[in-house]
């Protein structure tokens, strides 16, 4: 099936999906396996056993050990990682075209044949949590999560981890990680991906090829492992602060948002632009240019299949904690009861446009937007077809998208660093 000129996407009967972008100027393939399950998916006792299945699918298969595999991407010219996320399991490889059958060949082997050895477990349980541990280091990723527990409860898997923890980490055993990847490998959550200089059929005809074994090589055991992707038990708290002596007071402001496959996306990402990204952008503007209350302001957006989020992330000296949340505050009002300008209409739409553009001008970018839209079983448009949505999108949809968000009683905080007054949260 022809999705739009030049992208393909085709069911196999053993009910893993194949899409393609053929890319013939290209000089290389980007290539994904996704798994469509992440560690929202988990048990709390088995927090980051993906991941750790991630790490381990590199360590050996029962046709090659760890260093022929990657020796092997090495002959061909590649690079292979790995990736693990809230929604989903990825196994990337970039290529030159005219190894594409071998590259293929290796990903499937890796998702059909993985050893799951217990000495190898032993070893990147140690790697992992010293993973765990910089990631703890990490601030501004640190003070994030404790806004998704402030959003949606300590007890969703959405506010999990996807690293897990060191307890949960060195508890995972083989059964748990063999049951775990059978229910992973299930064909029918299997999206192979490419982009790049290719034949789609000759990709169809390579994956129906080599990853044919799959459902002969998955013992799948009882299918209980997961949390059938809960929300939670309900919202966390208004604040959520863990206390740190440091210098900096890392600050989370937000709502819970909206679901990818939600069209009031476009103007919501519009919104994100013109509030906090680049120099232009209002809270840049107000909070670092006219104040000096930070170095760096942000604010994002994150999607999931069935809800998202909207935050602004800041670095600030803990006395100005009151004056700099005020501010964001302020703009969410703004935003939701007052129409941008047409100069800020036409601005947030360029470069709305441009950060799609040039976001996509490499075909690793490529595939894995083919890819994300599989996960979230999106429509996949071409680039043309979102820029014109882009276009259409109008200040009224931009205060209606802020006025349905950007509630205040919704509003939550999360504080990373040391103790502070807090009076109006």
């Amino acid at each position: 099936m022809e999705l739009y000129p030049g992208c393909f996407r085709r069911k196999l009967s053993n009910g893993v999906t194949v899409i393609g972008e053929e890319v013939p100027t290209s000089k290389s393939v980007s290539l994904g396996v996704w798994f469509n399950s992440g560690s929202r998916d988990e048990t709390d006792e088995l927090s980051g056993v993906t991941h750790l299945i991630e790490h381990l699918l590199f360590r050996g298969t029962e046709n090659r050990t760890a260093y022929e595999i990657s020796s092997d991407v090495d002959r061909i010219g590649g690079l292979i990682n790995g990736s693990t996320a809230t929604e989903f399991l990825l196994l990337s490889l970039q290529l030159l075209p005219n190894s594409l059958d071998r590259g293929i060949e290796i990903l499937a082997d890796l998702v059909a044949n993985p050893l799951f050895d217990e000495r190898d477990m032993a070893l990147e349980k140690d790697v992992v949590m010293e993973e765990i541990r910089s990631s703890h280091d990490d601030h501004q990723r640190q003070a994030i999560h404790l806004f998704k527990q402030a959003i949606w409860g300590q007890e969703s898997g959405l506010a999990r981890p996807v690293l897990g923890t060191e307890e949960t980490v060195k508890s995972i055993d083989r059964p748990d990680v063999k049951k775990r990847f059978s229910r992973l490998k299930e064909p029918e959550k299997i999206t192979v991906t490419a982009a790049g200089k290719f034949d789609f059929d000759m990709l169809v005809h390579w994956v129906k090829e080599n990853f044919k074994g799959i459902l002969e090589n998955t013992d799948m055991g009882t299918q209980d492992d997961g949390q059938e992707a809960e929300l939670g038990s309900g919202p966390g708290e208004k604040l959520n602060h863990e206390r740190r002596d440091i210098h900096q007071l890392h600050v989370v402001i937000g709502v819970e948002g909206i679901p990818r496959s939600d069209e009031k996306r476009y103007p919501l990402e519009m919104l994100n632009v013109l509030l906090g990204h680049g120099m232009s952008s209002r809270l840049f503007r107000k909070v670092r240019k006219e104040r000096g209350l930070a170095y760096q302001v942000v604010s994002n957006t994150g999607y999931y299949s069935d809800t998202g989020l909207f935050y602004v992330y800041g670095a600030i000296d803990p006395d100005n904690l009151e004056r700099y949340r005020e501010l964001v505050v302020e703009e969410f009002k703004d935003l939701s009861s007052e129409y941008v300008t047409e100069e800020e209409l036409e601005l947030v739409k360029q470069k709305t446009k441009g950060n799609l553009v040039l976001g996509l001008e490499n075909n690793e970018a490529l595939t894995g937007r083919l890819g994300v839209s599989s996960i979230y079983g999106t429509e996949l448009l071409s680039v043309r077809d979102v820029l014109d949505k882009i276009d259409a999108v109008s200040k009224e949809e931009i205060k209606d998208v802020a006025y349905s968000v950007l509630e205040e009683p919704e509003i939550r905080t999360s504080l990373l660093g040391p103790e502070v007054k807090v009076t109006l949260l």
